[in-house]
């Protein structure tokens, strides 16, 4: 509202009347007097005016959200967190509740900020800043911002040149054999303020996590979230599980949270480079609803987070967990012989050059196959289908609730529901020997389908022999 309308508002008779201001000493005056004044102050500034209105206006706004947010209830959902957003919504942490408590730790030139947490016994996502506390402090925020990733180290010492240290260990349980101590991913944000950086991690593997600011006396111990659920399995560890790619592992134990989970297992062949296999996906979940679920399907691959769910997982929906052919229950009953469909295994398909591009091999120019997979080989195992259209070349591929169409010879890939991307490619597709060939990019957001492993040919990292699937 503008000043002018509240004097508008007024009769002739009001802007007349002598006002009696509650100051001592002032004297009296009239609402047109007032009205005068405030108009040949704003007038000499038409800049002051105009922040005036905008001042009004925002006022006016935040009111209105406030009163909005009080009536619907919004408001304490809205205050609940804010840089954990991006990696985290409301849909995705239920019921458990981000910790927005503050904790703090300083030198005299810094002070290290816990501003949010999410954590549990195998995930945790935590939100910090590092500000500047002096000259010294500045200088030190400065040079660290023009060196990416020098300010912050995820180490599972505190042997570090960073200015923070992420520093993990295990709780008390059954995932005990991991001896990385978990893994970090961290990004910086866009500060709010000068003289002051913002980054947020996600940590997976490690069931507790500290903060430590050099040259500060105490840590920062990132607390757990209450109400998360956790639950232990073991497994037989004299069993060696063959994987899909002729290597083996052995599982030990399987801590489930509502966050994420830890897998203790090793590679017993691990010496062998040429061959590359993530053993988690040899795990598939019996819901209680009968439904089977797989390990690409519950977590957040697309985001390159392996280990922590794409959305809290209530544990009371699993029944069980399934490896070789075995259901291991969450209730503590001993485990029983389950068979999976065929459909929830992994595949292994055998790839071959569709094309070469240029490229450099230490510095050496040269011509470098690109390995495509056969398309119906790939979606009909799982269930798909392909829809082959001779005179346009153009197949439209369908598995579940996915749908991606491709044109041999084109760089363009059409999928979901109007949605596209274009290759850094010659093509996405070729057809060879009457059979089509696939690009293997984007199966994950075009088809649903994760890539879990790969093989390469000996001493040559650029030519993959078979790529393996799991939906």
């Amino acid at each position: 509202m503008q000043i002018d309308k509240l004097f508008d508002e007024l009769d002739a008779r009001a802007l007349d009347e002598v006002l009696t201001l509650p100051v001592r000493g002032t004297a009296e005056v009239s609402a047109r007097r007032i009205r005068r004044r405030v108009n040949r102050t704003l007038d000499a500034d038409p800049a002051a005016r105009r922040a005036h209105r905008m001042q009004l206006c925002r006022r006016a706004v935040c009111a209105a959200l406030i009163a909005a947010c009080l009536i619907t209830g919004a408001f304490a959902a809205a205050a609940k967190f804010n840089l954990l957003r991006g990696w985290l919504d409301e849909d995705r942490i239920g019921a458990l509740a981000v910790n927005t408590e503050q904790q703090t730790v300083e030198t005299d030139d810094l002070r290290l900020t816990l501003e949010e947490s999410l954590s549990d016994d195998t995930t945790t996502y935590i939100a910090y800043s590092i500000t500047a506390l002096s000259d010294t402090g500045r200088t030190m925020l400065q040079t660290a911002a023009e060196t990416p990733g020098s300010i912050v180290s995820a180490a599972f010492s505190t042997e570090s040149d960073a200015l923070v240290t992420i520093c993990t260990g295990s709780r008390t349980g059954a995932t005990q054999f991991r001896t990385d101590g978990g893994r970090v991913f961290t990004e910086s944000l866009e500060s709010d303020a000068a003289g002051r950086l913002l980054y947020r991690s996600y940590i997976t593997g490690a069931g507790t996590v500290s903060l430590h600011l050099t040259g500060a006396e105490t840590q920062l111990d990132v607390p757990p979230t209450a109400h998360a659920q956790t639950v232990d399995i073991l497994f037989d560890p004299s069993v060696e599980l063959p994987l899909p790619n002729g290597t083996t592992a052995r599982l030990y134990s399987l801590r489930l949270t509502s966050l994420g989970y830890a897998l203790d297992a090793r590679l017993l062949e691990a010496s062998d480079r040429t061959r590359d296999f993530d053993y988690d996906d040899m795990l598939v979940f019996l819901m209680q609803d009968g439904s089977l679920r797989t390990m690409a399907q519950l977590t957040m691959r697309q985001e390159m987070l392996s280990g922590a769910w794409s959305e809290v997982l209530d544990l009371n929906t699993v029944e069980a967990v399934i490896l070789n052919n075995t259901a291991y229950y969450l209730d503590g009953r001993d485990p029983e012989p389950y068979v999976l469909p065929n459909t929830f295994g992994v595949l292994r398909v055998e790839t071959r050059p569709i094309y070469t591009v240029p490229g450099t091999d230490n510095g050496v120019p040269g011509e470098f196959p690109i390995m495509g997979v056969p398309a119906r080989t790939l979606v009909e195992r799982f269930g798909g289908t392909v829809e082959w259209d001779a005179g346009t070349q153009t197949a439209v591929l369908t598995l579940n609730d996915h749908t991606c169409t491709v044109t041999a010879g084109s760089p363009v890939v059409q999928y979901g529901d109007g949605d596209s991307f274009t290759l850094p490619y010659p093509s996405a597709a070729e057809v060879i020997d009457g059979t089509l060939y696939l690009l293997p990019a984007e199966f994950d957001r075009t088809l649903g389908l994760h890539c879990c492993g790969r093989d390469f040919a000996d001493d040559d990292y650029t030519h993959i022999l078979a790529l393996y699937y799991t939906v």
